[in-house]
Protein backbone atom coordinates (compact mmCIF):
# COMPACT_ATOMS: atom_id res chain seq x y z
CA UNK A 1 0.00 0.00 0.00
CA UNK A 2 3.06 2.15 0.94
CA UNK A 3 4.58 1.70 -2.85
CA UNK A 4 1.46 2.76 -4.39
CA UNK A 5 0.77 5.50 -2.52
CA UNK A 6 3.83 7.26 -2.96
CA UNK A 7 2.76 6.18 -7.26
CA UNK A 8 -0.36 7.99 -6.49
CA UNK A 9 1.12 10.67 -5.00
CA UNK A 10 3.91 11.34 -8.58
CA UNK A 11 6.42 9.87 -6.31
CA UNK A 12 8.90 7.10 -7.50
CA UNK A 13 9.40 4.56 -4.49
CA UNK A 14 12.87 4.09 -5.52
CA UNK A 15 14.02 7.70 -5.96
CA UNK A 16 11.99 8.23 -2.63
CA UNK A 17 14.32 5.49 -1.44
CA UNK A 18 17.60 6.88 -2.69
CA UNK A 19 16.05 10.59 -0.94
CA UNK A 20 16.19 8.68 2.38
CA UNK A 21 19.39 7.36 1.80
CA UNK A 22 21.15 10.75 1.01
CA UNK A 23 19.57 12.12 3.92
CA UNK A 24 21.33 9.74 6.15
CA UNK A 25 24.64 10.06 4.53
CA UNK A 26 23.90 13.79 5.13
CA UNK A 27 23.43 12.80 8.80
CA UNK A 28 26.38 10.94 9.46
CA UNK A 29 28.92 13.41 7.94
CA UNK A 30 27.24 16.62 9.64
CA UNK A 31 27.85 13.99 13.03
CA UNK A 32 30.87 13.12 12.08
CA UNK A 33 32.15 16.26 11.76
CA UNK A 34 31.13 17.83 14.64
CA UNK A 35 32.36 14.94 16.16
CA UNK A 36 35.68 15.61 14.91
CA UNK A 37 35.78 19.19 16.33
CA UNK A 38 34.68 17.74 19.72
CA UNK A 39 37.87 15.57 19.51
CA UNK A 40 40.14 18.06 18.06
CA UNK A 41 38.95 20.59 21.15
CA UNK A 42 39.50 18.08 23.68
CA UNK A 43 43.51 16.97 22.61
CA UNK A 44 43.92 21.40 22.64
CA UNK A 45 42.47 21.55 26.64
CA UNK A 46 43.19 18.70 28.24
CA UNK A 47 45.18 20.94 30.72
CA UNK A 48 41.49 23.20 31.20
CA UNK A 49 38.07 21.90 32.80
CA UNK A 50 35.67 20.78 29.83
CA UNK A 51 32.07 21.39 30.51
CA UNK A 52 29.50 19.48 28.90
CA UNK A 53 27.39 22.33 28.18
CA UNK A 54 30.32 23.94 26.98
CA UNK A 55 30.97 21.39 24.37
CA UNK A 56 27.45 21.44 23.21
CA UNK A 57 27.57 24.72 22.67
CA UNK A 58 30.33 24.70 20.46
CA UNK A 59 28.99 21.84 17.85
CA UNK A 60 24.91 23.45 18.16
CA UNK A 61 23.64 20.94 20.05
CA UNK A 62 22.00 19.37 23.13
CA UNK A 63 24.31 17.51 25.88
CA UNK A 64 22.33 14.58 25.27
CA UNK A 65 22.73 15.02 21.64
CA UNK A 66 26.76 15.38 22.16
CA UNK A 67 26.62 12.53 24.20
CA UNK A 68 24.96 10.36 21.70
CA UNK A 69 27.10 11.83 18.95
CA UNK A 70 30.46 11.04 20.58
CA UNK A 71 29.63 7.54 21.79
CA UNK A 72 28.82 6.47 18.06
CA UNK A 73 32.20 8.15 17.28
CA UNK A 74 34.73 6.74 19.88
CA UNK A 75 33.03 3.72 20.52
CA UNK A 76 32.95 5.11 24.34
CA UNK A 77 31.38 7.49 26.22
CA UNK A 78 32.55 10.63 26.03
CA UNK A 79 33.45 10.83 30.17
CA UNK A 80 35.88 7.82 29.60
CA UNK A 81 37.22 9.35 26.56
CA UNK A 82 38.05 12.36 28.51
CA UNK A 83 39.57 10.84 31.43
CA UNK A 84 41.51 8.23 29.19
CA UNK A 85 43.47 11.19 27.22
CA UNK A 86 44.59 13.14 30.32
CA UNK A 87 45.92 10.21 31.46
CA UNK A 88 47.75 9.80 28.04
CA UNK A 89 48.77 13.14 28.91
CA UNK A 90 49.66 12.73 32.25
CA UNK A 91 52.21 9.55 30.66
CA UNK A 92 53.43 11.11 27.55
CA UNK A 93 55.11 14.03 30.15
CA UNK A 94 56.35 11.04 32.13
CA UNK A 95 58.23 9.94 29.09
CA UNK A 96 60.25 13.01 28.53
CA UNK A 97 60.51 14.83 31.56
CA UNK A 98 61.26 14.79 35.75
CA UNK A 99 57.92 16.29 37.04
CA UNK A 100 56.20 16.40 40.50
CA UNK A 101 53.15 15.16 41.04
CA UNK A 102 51.44 18.17 41.37
CA UNK A 103 52.72 19.41 37.89
CA UNK A 104 51.93 16.39 36.04
CA UNK A 105 48.00 17.09 37.93
CA UNK A 106 48.10 20.36 36.61
CA UNK A 107 49.43 19.54 32.97
CA UNK A 108 46.60 16.77 32.84
CA UNK A 109 43.78 18.50 33.86
CA UNK A 110 43.32 17.96 37.53
CA UNK A 111 42.43 20.14 40.28
CA UNK A 112 44.60 18.48 43.08
CA UNK A 113 47.27 15.74 42.94
CA UNK A 114 45.20 13.38 44.84
CA UNK A 115 42.32 13.70 42.26
CA UNK A 116 45.11 12.93 39.67
CA UNK A 117 46.49 9.96 41.84
CA UNK A 118 43.05 8.44 41.44
CA UNK A 119 42.17 8.48 38.70
CA UNK A 120 45.59 7.32 37.46
CA UNK A 121 45.38 4.12 39.31
CA UNK A 122 41.45 3.71 37.62
CA UNK A 123 42.54 4.10 34.62
CA UNK A 124 46.16 1.96 34.84
CA UNK A 125 45.80 -0.21 38.22
CA UNK A 126 48.67 1.40 40.01
CA UNK A 127 49.67 4.87 41.04
CA UNK A 128 51.60 7.44 39.15
CA UNK A 129 55.08 6.97 41.17
CA UNK A 130 55.08 2.81 40.45
CA UNK A 131 54.13 3.54 36.93
CA UNK A 132 56.92 6.14 36.47
CA UNK A 133 59.49 3.46 37.97
CA UNK A 134 58.05 1.06 35.71
CA UNK A 135 58.28 3.02 32.84
CA UNK A 136 62.31 4.16 33.38
CA UNK A 137 62.29 0.12 33.69
CA UNK A 138 61.53 -0.71 30.84
CA UNK A 139 62.75 2.04 28.52
CA UNK A 140 65.88 1.10 29.49
CA UNK A 141 65.39 -2.36 29.22
CA UNK A 142 64.52 -1.27 25.25
CA UNK A 143 67.47 0.85 24.99
CA UNK A 144 69.97 -2.17 26.29
CA UNK A 145 68.67 -4.74 24.11
CA UNK A 146 68.95 -2.70 20.80
CA UNK A 147 72.50 -2.33 21.38
CA UNK A 148 74.48 0.80 19.82
CA UNK A 149 72.56 1.33 17.58
CA UNK A 150 71.19 5.06 18.88
CA UNK A 151 74.01 5.86 21.17
CA UNK A 152 74.95 8.98 19.16
CA UNK A 153 71.58 10.14 19.18
CA UNK A 154 71.20 13.46 17.46
CA UNK A 155 68.55 16.29 16.72
CA UNK A 156 67.95 19.78 16.26
CA UNK A 157 65.60 22.64 16.74
CA UNK A 158 64.21 24.28 14.37
CA UNK A 159 61.11 27.02 14.44
CA UNK A 160 57.63 25.70 12.61
CA UNK A 161 55.39 28.08 11.42
CA UNK A 162 51.61 27.67 11.52
CA UNK A 163 50.56 24.75 10.05
CA UNK A 164 47.31 23.99 8.19
CA UNK A 165 46.50 20.39 7.91
CA UNK A 166 43.63 18.13 6.45
CA UNK A 167 43.32 14.54 8.16
CA UNK A 168 41.43 10.95 8.38
CA UNK A 169 41.66 8.99 11.32
CA UNK A 170 42.40 5.76 12.36
CA UNK A 171 40.87 3.71 15.37
CA UNK A 172 42.47 0.62 16.09
CA UNK A 173 46.02 -1.30 16.35
CA UNK A 174 48.74 1.22 15.10
CA UNK A 175 50.52 0.26 11.73
CA UNK A 176 48.05 -2.41 10.60
CA UNK A 177 48.77 -2.39 6.33
CA UNK A 178 45.25 -2.22 5.21
CA UNK A 179 43.46 0.53 7.52
CA UNK A 180 46.73 3.01 7.09
CA UNK A 181 46.77 2.32 3.38
CA UNK A 182 43.24 2.82 2.51
CA UNK A 183 42.94 5.96 4.91
CA UNK A 184 46.20 7.26 2.97
CA UNK A 185 45.15 6.57 -0.70
CA UNK A 186 41.13 8.21 0.83
CA UNK A 187 43.34 11.49 1.77
CA UNK A 188 45.00 11.62 -1.46
CA UNK A 189 41.99 11.23 -3.19
CA UNK A 190 40.33 13.87 -1.23
CA UNK A 191 43.28 16.64 -1.79
CA UNK A 192 43.32 15.78 -5.78
CA UNK A 193 39.28 16.61 -5.24
CA UNK A 194 39.90 19.67 -3.82
CA UNK A 195 42.98 20.61 -6.14
CA UNK A 196 45.12 20.85 -3.12
CA UNK A 197 47.68 18.19 -3.84
CA UNK A 198 51.02 19.60 -4.57
CA UNK A 199 54.78 19.58 -4.43
CA UNK A 200 55.09 20.88 -1.90
CA UNK A 201 52.77 19.27 0.31
CA UNK A 202 53.47 17.61 3.51
CA UNK A 203 52.30 14.09 4.81
CA UNK A 204 52.32 13.87 8.43
CA UNK A 205 51.08 11.29 11.02
CA UNK A 206 50.16 12.12 14.47
CA UNK A 207 49.48 9.34 17.40
CA UNK A 208 47.11 10.09 20.02
CA UNK A 209 47.25 7.25 22.41
CA UNK A 210 50.18 4.86 24.24
CA UNK A 211 49.32 1.68 24.02
CA UNK A 212 50.69 0.77 27.54
CA UNK A 213 47.38 3.01 28.62
CA UNK A 214 44.95 2.48 25.53
CA UNK A 215 43.46 -0.39 24.50
CA UNK A 216 45.15 -1.21 21.11
CA UNK A 217 41.35 -1.21 19.69
CA UNK A 218 40.99 2.38 20.86
CA UNK A 219 44.06 3.64 19.85
CA UNK A 220 44.22 7.30 17.11
CA UNK A 221 46.01 8.16 14.35
CA UNK A 222 45.57 10.79 12.28
CA UNK A 223 46.98 10.17 8.76
CA UNK A 224 47.32 14.60 7.20
CA UNK A 225 48.58 16.26 4.51
CA UNK A 226 49.01 19.86 4.72
CA UNK A 227 47.40 22.49 2.72
CA UNK A 228 48.09 25.97 1.73
CA UNK A 229 44.79 27.15 2.48
CA UNK A 230 41.60 26.14 5.31
CA UNK A 231 39.50 23.68 3.25
CA UNK A 232 36.10 22.74 4.64
CA UNK A 233 35.84 19.27 5.74
CA UNK A 234 33.41 16.96 4.49
CA UNK A 235 32.82 13.06 6.02
CA UNK A 236 35.40 11.25 7.91
CA UNK A 237 37.84 14.43 6.93
CA UNK A 238 38.89 17.23 9.45
CA UNK A 239 41.08 19.72 9.53
CA UNK A 240 43.64 20.69 12.62
CA UNK A 241 46.51 23.46 13.09
CA UNK A 242 49.67 22.67 14.03
CA UNK A 243 50.63 25.96 15.76
CA UNK A 244 53.75 27.30 15.16
CA UNK A 245 56.86 26.95 17.81
CA UNK A 246 60.10 24.99 18.67
CA UNK A 247 60.49 21.50 17.66
CA UNK A 248 63.20 19.30 18.63
CA UNK A 249 63.69 17.03 15.50
CA UNK A 250 64.73 13.79 14.86
CA UNK A 251 65.31 11.59 11.77
CA UNK A 252 65.23 7.86 10.86
CA UNK A 253 66.64 6.74 7.71
CA UNK A 254 64.80 3.72 6.94
CA UNK A 255 61.96 1.24 7.81
CA UNK A 256 59.25 2.36 9.85
CA UNK A 257 59.70 -0.85 11.90
CA UNK A 258 62.59 1.12 13.77
CA UNK A 259 60.11 4.12 14.94
CA UNK A 260 59.25 2.72 18.23
CA UNK A 261 63.19 1.30 19.05
CA UNK A 262 63.75 5.27 18.09
CA UNK A 263 60.85 6.80 20.32
CA UNK A 264 61.92 4.44 23.39
CA UNK A 265 65.74 5.83 23.10
CA UNK A 266 64.47 9.26 23.09
CA UNK A 267 62.56 9.11 25.97
CA UNK A 268 65.46 8.20 27.97
CA UNK A 269 67.76 10.74 26.51
CA UNK A 270 65.66 13.68 25.64
CA UNK A 271 67.48 17.02 26.77
CA UNK A 272 64.91 19.57 26.16
CA UNK A 273 61.63 21.08 28.33
CA UNK A 274 58.36 20.33 26.44
CA UNK A 275 55.92 22.64 25.81
CA UNK A 276 52.54 22.18 25.42
CA UNK A 277 51.53 21.23 21.47
CA UNK A 278 51.31 17.76 19.67
CA UNK A 279 54.57 15.90 18.66
CA UNK A 280 54.10 14.80 14.93
CA UNK A 281 56.26 12.48 11.95
CA UNK A 282 56.51 13.67 8.87
CA UNK A 283 57.16 10.97 6.07
CA UNK A 284 59.91 12.79 3.82
CA UNK A 285 59.73 10.10 1.77
CA UNK A 286 56.64 8.24 0.75
CA UNK A 287 56.15 7.91 -2.89
CA UNK A 288 56.43 4.26 -4.50
CA UNK A 289 60.05 5.28 -6.17
CA UNK A 290 61.64 6.16 -2.37
CA UNK A 291 59.77 3.13 -0.25
CA UNK A 292 62.84 1.07 -0.09
CA UNK A 293 64.74 4.04 1.81
CA UNK A 294 62.22 5.92 3.70
CA UNK A 295 62.62 8.95 5.39
CA UNK A 296 60.66 9.66 8.82
CA UNK A 297 61.54 12.93 11.05
CA UNK A 298 60.02 12.58 14.43
CA UNK A 299 59.18 16.78 15.73
CA UNK A 300 58.21 16.87 19.54
CA UNK A 301 57.38 20.62 20.91
CA UNK A 302 59.88 22.10 23.31
CA UNK A 303 60.33 25.04 24.85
Amino acid sequence: MARLDNIQSGRNPYLYHQDIEYMRSCTENIYRQKANQVIDHISANLHKPLQLDTLANQINVSQRQLLRIMRLSLNESLYSYVARQRIERAVLYMQTEEMSLMKLAEMAGYDNPQSFSKAFKKQTGISPKAYMDELQDRLAGYVKNSGNKHNHLQSEVCEEGDLELVYIRIIGKYGEDEPYETAWNKLICFLKDKQALSKETRFIGISFDDPHVTKSAYCRFYACASVEKKIVPTGAFGAIQLRKGKYAVYTLKGSYSGLQELYNHISVNFDYSLRRGMAFEEYIRCSEENRKEPVTKIYIPVK
